[in-house]
């Protein structure tokens, strides 16, 4: 979902007063009553409200899959002037190579536990050997510069749902962990035994990640034979 559209849905909503619900994991119908549940209280809690008229959702990149049979889908067709402040002045074609982290299965993710930003090489010549993409925490795009904001997974970035999330020298603070919170399994390496993402993973290494990455990297590329 783009910066664009979240910017469009959110004035389309207050144009016609309508409410907006974002992150929406769960969504029921019982004849003219939807019940919608979505992470509120910056993803540390569920919430199910019931509404019987007009209501604009957004859920995370894959929440929702396509049903097989078609379903019959009322429409409502809005005038041009429901958002006239909104226009299409350019449209470009994604460069080729972009990430799309939302889609990715596997992702490597790296914080501010790296001291220098040639040291990120680290971390992507592990992903290089596993097929995975690269994150980020937000010091590493927002601030820093180190990577672009198409890296950046958070609750002010990109949302993920993968099989395998790797966080290395990321402390795990709750604006990190509501980007990722729906991974399958998350394994963190830091060298704080207090960093708040063990509280928060399937597997934990506490280690220097300048030594242990290396490692990791030369036992999985003799492994995987690549």
């Amino acid at each position: 979902m783009s910066k664009f559209f979240k910017t469009a849905i959110a004035i389309a909503a207050q144009k016609l007063s309508a409410p907006l619900i974002v992150d929406v994991i769960d969504l029921k119908q019982s004849g003219n009553i939807f019940e919608i549940t979505y992470n509120g209280i910056g993803n540390r809690a569920q919430i199910t409200v019931k509404v019987t008229d007009r209501v604009f959702l957004m859920a995370p990149p894959a929440r929702f899959k396509p049903v097989e049979k078609a379903t019959t889908v009322s429409t409502e067709t809005l005038q041009p002037k429901v958002v006239p402040s909104i226009r299409v002045v350019s449209t470009e074609e994604k460069p080729k190579g972009k990430v799309r982290i939302e889609d990715a299965e596997l992702i490597v993710s790296v914080g501010r536990g790296f001291k220098k930003q040639e040291d990120l090489k680290l971390a992507f010549e592990l992903a290089e050997v596993l097929g995975a993409e690269i994150g980020c925490s937000r010091p590493i795009a927002a601030d820093l510069k180190w990577l672009s904001e198409d890296h950046w997974v958070g609750l002010s970035g990109h949302k993920v749902r993968p099989k395998l999330y790797m966080a290395i020298g990321i402390s795990g603070q709750p604006q990190h962990l509501a980007g990722m919170m729906e991974s399958k399994t998350v394994v963190v390496i830091n060298n704080d035994p207090n960093a708040p993402f063990f509280k928060n993973c399937d597997y934990g290494i506490v280690e220097d990640l300048y030594k242990f990455v290396p490692a990791l990297t030369k036992k999985l590329r003799e492994l995987l034979k690549r």
